[in-house]
């Protein structure tokens, strides 16, 4: 079934390559951030933007560093094929490391869970589909990602309004 959905999202590629890579790239985690910083500023919750990156942060260490190595899963441009994606001279650009989970979509909506703001969702949700769309990561990856940046994300919400009575 994974593998199936895969082909699927992925053949998504072929018709605008550019913008799934952006959502990959570094002027997309640019305009991320931008993005953050911006409706913090606008909605009066500059004070969650430390937390967020807090959670984050160890959302990726957990994830890098913990689960990846442990599941030990291939990614699919690695794996298949063939498999549409960014290129260079060797052939697929595949990503360093295992794929499961997908530490793009934990990051992203770690941060949409701390923050609490349904766009930084979407946005996470079109990171997740980019990772598929790309090659990187099975849909599996990416679910288990979102899963678990939200539950790390609603984790330091919870404790910062509980215990320090944010609101």
């Amino acid at each position: 079934m994974d593998q199936t959905v895969f082909v699927v999202i992925n053949g998504w590629y072929t018709a605008a390559p550019e913008l799934w890579a952006l959502f990959d790239s570094r002027s997309g985690l640019a305009a991320l951030v931008v993005l953050c910083v911006v409706l913090c500023y606008f909605r009066q919750q500059q004070r969650w933007l430390l937390p967020a990156l807090i959670a984050v942060s160890l959302t990726d260490v957990g994830v890098v560093r913990v689960l990846k190595p442990m599941v030990g899963r291939e990614r699919p441009c690695a794996v298949l094929d063939r498999s549409y994606g960014p290129m260079d001279e060797s052939g697929p650009r595949c990503g360093s490391g295992a794929a499961m989970p997908s530490a793009h979509a934990a990051n992203t909506m770690a941060l949409a869970a701390v923050l609490g703001f349904p766009e930084l969702a979407l946005v996470s949700v079109f990171v997740g589909v980019s990772r598929v769309t790309t090659g990187q990561h099975w849909p599996s990856d990416v679910l288990a990602g979102w899963a678990i940046g939200l539950a790390s994300g609603s984790v330091v919400r919870w404790a910062l309004r509980r215990f320090l009575g944010w609101p």
